[in-house]
């Protein structure tokens, strides 16, 4: 049986705790946070950590009457298309977590406690995963993004605000909304 690096593990033999405080400072890979089910990175829609990237972890652990209560800060990055021209991009994650440990875990609301040691992974992979961006990732570009095709970009342009602009691009505009539009009418015609 190998030993396992304490700055790299999410296991924390209770012993360490005793009846005082332990401060727990671990640096692990994304990899060891993914569940053996399923192997896949840690990712919501198209943002991912990916699994050879750190998370850091920095928490206070305390025993309180058999039960562990965690609070602390995790730190992780991740990478992502941007919502609007599918560039890359990376960002950070930072989360504060403040958990309980119990032998008898109430669902979803703690995580379960072993006699002898807290596996802190699922704690850890779930407050990542929340924090994880979901839609709309800011393009790392200002109005309108280079990016995107000119047809689009005048959508995203903050100087575009009258109808005028809206008219010369008619021609780009959906066939499937042309009923909607018979129907929307002029300021100027009467009811």
């Amino acid at each position: 049986m190998s030993r396992r690096d304490p700055e790299r593990s999410l296991s924390v033999p209770l012993r360490l705790v005793g009846d005082g405080q332990l401060e727990w400072s671990a640096t692990v890979t994304a990899s060891d946070l993914v569940e053996r089910d399923s192997p896949d990175a840690l990712r919501i829609a198209d943002v991912e950590v990916p699994l050879d990237s750190d998370v850091a972890v920095r928490l206070s652990l305390e025993l309180i009457s058999g039960e562990l209560s965690v609070a602390g800060q995790l730190t992780a990055t991740w990478k992502g298309p941007c919502a609007r021209c599918w560039l890359p991009l990376d960002g950070e994650v930072r989360t504060t977590v403040r958990e309980v440990f119990t032998a008898e875990p109430r669902e979803g609301e703690q995580y379960r406690l072993d006699p002898e040691h807290a596996d802190l992974v699922p704690m850890v992979r779930e407050a990542v995963l929340l924090e994880l961006p979901i839609e709309a990732i800011p393009c790392p570009h200002a109005d309108p993004c280079p990016n995107l095709p000119s047809e689009f970009a005048q959508f995203h342009d903050d100087s575009v605000h009258d109808d005028t602009a809206l008219d010369d691009s008619a021609e780009l505009a959906d066939p499937r909304w042309a009923a909607l539009e018979a129907l929307r009418g002029h300021p100027d015609e009467s009811s």
